[in-house]
């Protein structure tokens, strides 16, 4: 019997035997080899690849965007990153040995200062001129509160180490992290930018690991910003309505308030508690890496664990790959979500919706980046903006008594009105050090909020 198809028969129920099957991935955006389109753009940004504490008396062996490197400090205290093979024989020099100045191959013992210069070939006759003409492939790496950064990119591009206003909150107690997501970059970092995700795979009926205020669908608007995009949620809770921002900046970064807030109590410009980093290790591993930052304004009610931050494990619930395969099935959380997408995730396989305009944007944004700099174009990098000389952020958490009822319309109206209010003042104070920021912010929108019937 002929069976009658129409124009897109994968559209019809049981359509499994018609579903397309020749997808590819986005090359561009997913890849991070050397001389990918995208691993160019990361190469031009200083990338965190290691705990401090993971480094010891010996070098570390690890791959990042795809290199095998071998990360070292020498006996003098300096920090090296290395091509992982000698340039000698090609011997890994993860089994090399610290001197008082660089690194020496175990092998034949030629020895390289942490820029790469070949220091000694003591098998060579006394007047060989060899390693005048050898480097070894070498990067610069700094060390900042506990992590590990590496630059990358052509030398002559190298940028200042950036400071973001998120790293100068007074009076926080700052704990590195570090967890490895099965699964690419782009995944993990999209995460940051789809809040709504939260509403259904945090909060759902009977969980208690976010707070039942997540599970009400809250209003989404998305702001571009010179360095990246803002996704800002704002939701009513109870005579309160909690608007959060979540700042991500390209090619890789996220600022994100934490988990957890008492949307029943006034409060202006919690900022954030997260600050984190999802580094390609290769095209289908990354590297969720950052600090934690702890402090009265951003938890009151000392939630989080600085004793649940290090190596494999971060204090909000989600991350955990160290689980059993029944608990995760369960209770997923993000590690599941992600990975549970593929190695790398098909995008033309997908079917977007409204709620995933954060994502919409974010690729778009990157596109624009790799498509620019394979153009020629310098890649343009976050400018201190603040008076401290950090980089102003939108990322907080804001509670305003708003009652149902005190704005002259309905109440998605009076959610918009908050949430446009906050936003604002949010993107006008980002040049504002943090001894200021919250209390100007908390003037302006509280002025603001007056005009329109809230106190």
């Amino acid at each position: 019997m002929m069976v009658t198809t129409d124009e897109k028969p994968w559209r019809r129920p049981f359509s499994g035997y018609h579903q397309p099957r020749d997808l590819r991935e986005e090359l561009a955006l997913t890849h991070t080899d050397p001389g990918t389109p995208c691993g160019e753009l990361m190469r031009r940004f200083w990338q965190p690849i290691a705990l401090a504490s993971e480094l010891g008396e010996r070098p570390l062996a690890l791959t990042i965007l795809g290199e095998k490197l071998v990360l070292f400090r020498d006996q003098g205290g300096r920090l090296g990153l290395f091509h992982r093979h000698c340039a000698h024989r090609g011997t890994s020099l993860e089994w090399g040995i610290p001197m008082a100045r660089g690194l020496r191959c175990c092998y034949h013992g030629w020895a390289y200062d942490i820029d790469g210069r070949c220091l000694e070939t003591p098998g060579e006759p006394p007047h060989s001129q060899l390693k005048g003409s050898v480097v070894q492939g070498a990067y610069p790496v700094r060390e900042v509160d506990k992590l590990i950064f590496a630059y990358m990119g052509p030398p002559d591009e190298q940028p200042e180490m950036p400071v973001w206003d998120t790293q100068t909150q007074p009076d926080s107690e700052v704990d590195p992290f570090s967890i490895v997501f099965d699964c690419n970059w782009l995944q993990t970092h999209e995460n940051g930018i789809d809040p709504i995700h939260a509403v259904f795979l945090h909060a759902r009926p009977g969980r208690d690991t976010f707070g039942d205020v997540f599970y009400t669908l809250p209003r989404l608007d998305i702001v571009e910003t010179p360095y990246g995009a803002c996704v800002q949620t704002t939701r009513r809770a109870g005579d309160h309505i909690w608007t959060r921002m979540v700042d991500l900046a390209l090619p890789n970064v996220a600022h994100i308030p934490v988990p957890w807030v008492d949307a029943n109590q006034e409060q202006f410009y919690t900022h954030a508690g997260v600050l984190r980093w999802c580094v390609p290790i290769d095209n289908t591993h990354n590297l969720f890496i950052g600090w934690r930052y702890f402090n009265e304004r951003n938890d009151p009610k000392k939630i989080g664990d600085p004793a649940r931050c290090g190596k494999n494990m971060v204090d909000f619930p989600g991350q955990e790959r160290e689980r059993s395969y029944r608990e995760r099935q369960i209770e997923p959380g993000d590690y599941e979500a992600q990975v549970g997408q593929g190695p790398i995730a098909v995008h033309d396989a997908e079917n977007l919706g409204t709620t995933d305009k954060g994502v919409i944007t974010l690729r778009r944004l990157l596109r624009r980046a790799v498509h620019e700099l394979a153009d020629g174009n310098l890649v343009d990098r976050p400018q201190p903006r603040s008076a401290d000389g950090s980089i102003g952020t939108q990322s907080h958490d804001t509670v305003v008594l708003a009652p149902p009822g005190s704005y002259d319309g309905s109440d998605d109206d009076h959610v918009a009105a908050v949430a446009e209010i906050t936003r604002d003042m949010a993107i006008e104070t980002a040049n504002l050090a943090h001894a200021k920021r919250a209390e100007i912010f908390e003037q302006k929108v509280r002025g603001v909020l007056a005009t329109i019937g809230d106190v």
